[in-house]
């Protein structure tokens, strides 16, 4: 278990947009100041290297390698109301995280649909609720470099199929104090699934360093990755097979399980003109299928919860095109937010604070 965990926590490091579901902090039921519009459309690029971790987060966390961790990508998003009371929404994320020599690519996309009762509410106050589906995949994700687990160590381990899937419902609220400022509340509850097919790992068995391959079912097979001498003899075929336990691992346990969720949070949205800025805050809790028990077994602390941080600057070109600027801290890395990186090993890692900026505009359209 430890082994799994630390595999897939070391393709993380550093400082990173990703939410329990993509843009949560930011969830408002209306924004009553801002222009008004039948489809929203958000173009961004979102990145974290050594210059814009402007908190030096990194060497505060105990990060040596200034490269760990760095992030390249995009999103985009729509919105479009489909009449006062129904809109739907629709996201894509493209990631690109560097560890070491290595770059994983992950993808990630949400579908969402929004209902807004009409309820006899204050004319500056709105309530809406938004049923959402989210996810997270990868072909592979790879680390090359020597990796100890359990004190066994793996010259290179690669991930075949990540993905994760989440089924998430919201409840929120908002209310226009005044002509420059808004408050919004909500609350979440969702259900993840996580699965990963197949383990290749460059092992030592048997004395000789070996290609394994690890399937589904948790049996390996593998054969040389090299020439091996033993007893004065050279080796270059030899064949291994049998159950990954042996590795200390177990692919159904340690990697592929369920979980529920919640979370609650609010921000504040203050408007001067054409700027606008919100301040947002999130807190998430996760309760796993078995394998937190598995964690604590193996000597490690299971995260259970996660905080986060955002600021969203705005500016209104026209009165239809915005400017804007937003970052986001995490508290523990991706928990909740990547979750086919959480297991047994990346939990001693992922108590890491983590952070992404973003850079973008906003198009309404009608």
């Amino acid at each position: 278990m430890k082994n799994i965990s630390t595999i897939l926590g070391l393709f993380l490091g550093g400082t990173a947009v990703a939410y329990a579901a993509p843009n949560d902090p930011y969830l408002h039921a209306k924004n009553f100041n801002a222009p008004a519009s039948t489809l929203q459309i958000d173009l961004a690029v979102d990145a974290v290297n050594d210059s814009i971790d402007i908190f030096n987060m990194r060497e505060s966390e105990g990060i040596t390698d200034k490269s760990a961790g760095d992030y390249q990508g995009f999103h985009l998003s729509a919105k479009y109301d489909l009449n006062p009371q129904w809109s739907i929404e629709g996201a894509y994320w493209h990631r690109s995280i560097d560890y070491s020599q290595d770059t994983n690519k992950i993808q990630s996309a949400l579908l969402a649909a929004r209902f807004t009762p009409e309820l006899n509410l204050k004319k500056n106050d709105a309530l809406s609720f938004r049923t959402s589906i989210w996810g997270n995949t990868a072909d592979t994700l790879t680390k090359s470099t020597p990796t100890t687990v359990n004190q066994r160590t793996f010259q290179q381990v690669n991930v075949e199929d990540p993905q994760d899937f989440q089924v998430q419902f919201d409840g929120i609220f908002s209310r226009k104090l005044d002509v420059m400022n808004q408050l919004n509340a909500f609350a979440s509850i969702g259900y993840s699934k996580v699965e990963v097919s197949n383990l290749y790992l460059q092992a030592m068995q048997q004395g000789c360093l070996m290609n394994v391959n690890i399937n589904s079912s948790n049996q390996y097979s593998g054969n040389l990755a090299q020439p091996c001498t033993k007893g004065g003899i050279t080796l270059t075929n030899l064949q291994i097979s049998g159950n990954a336990n042996e590795f200390g691992l177990d692919v159904q346990q340690d990697l592929n399980y369920e979980s529920y969720y919640a979370g609650l949070g609010g921000s504040w949205n203050w408007r001067y003109k054409q700027f606008e800025s919100q301040i947002a805050y999130q807190y998430q809790r996760l309760w796993r299928d078995k394998i937190d028990d598995r964690i604590s077994n193996f000597g490690n602390a299971a995260i259970k919860d996660n905080h986060t941080l955002g600021a969203k600057f705005s500016y209104d070109f026209t009165p239809h095109i915005t400017g804007f600027m937003q970052g986001e801290i995490y508290q523990n890395n991706f928990v909740g937010n990547i979750p086919f990186l959480y297991n047994g090993v990346t939990a001693s890692r992922l108590d890491k604070r983590y952070g992404l900026a973003s850079l973008g505009l906003n198009i309404r359209m009608f």
